[in-house]
């Protein structure tokens, strides 16, 4: 098989992963997680940066919006969401970019 074609299909068994860990709240999710990382790292593949919001840039961890972390809008001029993680207390900031009207 092609790289190309064992990199697809890597990432779509690690979206699998992912979606059973945060919509089926049992005791595999952290499981599931561990067996995302390893195929993660094992092909090389970049996340998308809607599962990249899920992981603590500090401990690494696999936390869930509501349960694992707090998420807030900022109220400068630079509109960010501000996550926070419950499990290790690290904040971390994700600029929303302007788009422009026309």
């Amino acid at each position: 098989m092609k790289k190309s074609v064992i990199k697809q299909i890597a990432m779509q068994r690690v979206k699998v992963l992912i979606d059973r860990a945060l919509y089926s709240r049992d005791e595999f999710s952290d499981h599931h997680i561990v067996i995302a990382k390893k195929i993660i790292l094992k092909y090389k593949i970049k996340i998308p940066f809607e599962y990249k919001l899920l992981f603590c840039k500090h401990c690494k961890n696999f936390i869930i919006p509501g349960r694992d972390s707090s998420i807030r809008v900022g109220r400068s001029n630079t509109k960010a969401l501000r996550i926070t993680c419950k499990l290790c207390g690290h904040t971390y900031r994700k600029i929303i970019e302007k788009h422009n009207q026309t």
